[in-house]
């Protein structure tokens, strides 16, 4: 099973490769340097504020993580992105 980073990481690198294909199709400068419009347009996320990412095994000691709660945190950083609300974003 595939899950966290291991899952969301590709899968967001997907999401960035076909907005900046969109952007040099229009020969618009690609996306770059993503966090500083990330962090300033909550919009385009999906808050995550219940849950955590505490040990997945049943039995297994505590390997510490983290709470969700609103806005960014270390369980689900800045939510789930809206692929479509994000696309309108960096192709504007």
């Amino acid at each position: 099973a595939i899950d966290g980073t291991s899952a969301s990481s590709p899968a967001f690198a997907g999401m960035v490769s076909l907005i900046n294909a969109k952007l040099k199709a229009d020969n618009k400068p690609l996306a770059g340097f993503l966090n500083p419009i990330l962090y300033s347009s909550p919009e385009v996320f999906m808050d995550i504020t219940e849950g955590d990412n505490k040990c997945a095994s049943y039995y297994a000691p505590c390997c510490g993580g983290f709470d969700a709660g609103l806005g960014w945190d270390a369980a689900s950083g800045l939510g789930v992105p809206d692929f479509g609300k994000l696309f309108e974003l960096l192709t504007a």
